[in-house]
């Protein structure tokens, strides 16, 4: 008996691993849940329930015992009541097809459902998640005890294997928060390092190493779907002069407040970068020359319009030089690296032209 409830804990470990690993690859954050994962984590860990019962007791006829309970507990603890709904609805259908449709079977299936119903109700209380697991638990235990008592229909046949399975079940649980909770602080702090890798410390958009992460994948995307591809480079105009005159602490309040005009004027799927120091560069994809010059011509006009604010309460104007290119209009079938180096051409024309204007790169 005691090995076979050994075996359902290792099992649904196990099962947990995989899942954190699902959700690393996918990028799933308990915290950011859409009804998309709360439908196939309820089937995920329904189907965990399922193969724990593969591995259950015979306690008498008809009657089995195992820790399926966990995977719903679980599913409320960690997803949600609506996965934890779909989550049950798998176990009990899994518990009349698998083992047959009996009177034991219905009355474990019926319990199983108080268990989900149950679990749902808890996961919407503000507790935390090591109190949910206890108390959702205890409460499943308790319907099982319920369940067992109704299929045996004898005290002593219950009480032989209740007190272990109280016991392992609650040992499992405790194993199953402390896992699951490693396993998703594990996948934070990689969301966190990667989202550090690929973000500018400063302004919280984009840096170079996302630029030409993005590039390598909207370039060969453009050329399959026959679309067009810009690329804005924009400098701020005399920013050494702004550091010089009031300081790199206004010079960085600068440059945030910069990057949210870009942000504020530019499209919501555009990839706004701040490449380093005072120059910017703005991917946008599926997007023509003349939307990437309007684009421009907005960002620049914002930009006129803004009063940068400091610290001590002063205020500053700026202007910035735009470079504006396209692929495929440039000619040809280019790199990456190609593109931006037209885009960079365009904003040196800028510049040389006397600031404060758009220019595009010509072949």
């Amino acid at each position: 008996m005691f090995s076979t409830f050994f075996v359902n804990t290792c099992i649904l470990v196990t099962f947990l691993y995989i899942t954190g690993l699902i959700s690393q690859r996918y990028k799933i954050r308990l915290h950011t849940l859409k009804r998309k994962v709360h439908w196939i984590g309820g089937a995920l860990f329904g189907c965990y329930g399922i193969v724990l019962m593969y591995y259950s007791i015979p306690v008498g006829f008809n009657t089995i015992a195992d820790l399926r309970h966990l995977a719903i507990v679980a599913t409320a603890a960690y997803i949600g009541g609506p996965a934890t709904l779909i989550a049950t609805l798998f176990v009990c259908l899994g518990r009349l097809l698998l083992f047959g449709v009996t009177t034991q079977a219905i009355v474990g299936a019926f319990f199983m459902m108080l268990v989900g119903l149950g679990c749902a109700l808890l996961s919407h209380l503000s507790w935390s998640r090591l109190t949910k697991l206890i108390v959702m638990n205890i409460l499943a235990l308790g319907i099982i005890f319920c369940s067992l008592t109704i299929n045996l229909n004898n005290i002593d046949d219950v009480l032989h294997v209740y007190p272990l399975h109280f016991v392992i079940s609650m040992a499992g649980g405790f194993l199953l928060y402390l896992i699951a909770e490693s396993i998703n602080t594990s996948n934070e702090l990689l969301f966190l390092l990667e989202h550090i890798s690929y973000t500018d410390h400063l302004t919280n958009l984009s840096n170079r190493r996302q630029l030409e992460s993005s590039l390598e994948e909207q370039l060969p995307q453009a050329r399959q779907r026959h679309e067009h591809l810009s690329v804005l480079v924009l400098d701020i105009d005399h920013f050494k002069e702004v550091n010089d005159t009031y300081g790199h602490a206004a010079g960085d309040a600068v440059l945030r407040q910069l990057g949210q005009i870009l942000i504020d004027k530019c499209r919501s799927n555009d990839v706004v970068t701040r490449s380093g120091g005072e120059e910017f560069t703005v991917l946008l994809p599926n997007c023509a020359f003349r939307q990437a010059l309007r684009i421009a011509n907005q960002i620049l006009s914002g930009v006129n319009q803004y009063e940068f604010k400091l610290a001590d309460g002063l205020t500053l104007k700026a202007t910035v030089s735009i470079g504006v290119t396209t692929y495929p209009g440039t000619g040809g079938d280019i790199s990456g690296a190609a593109l931006l180096e037209q885009a960079d051409k365009a904003l040196y024309e800028a510049k040389n032209a006397g600031r404060n204007r758009v220019c595009s790169y010509e072949i």
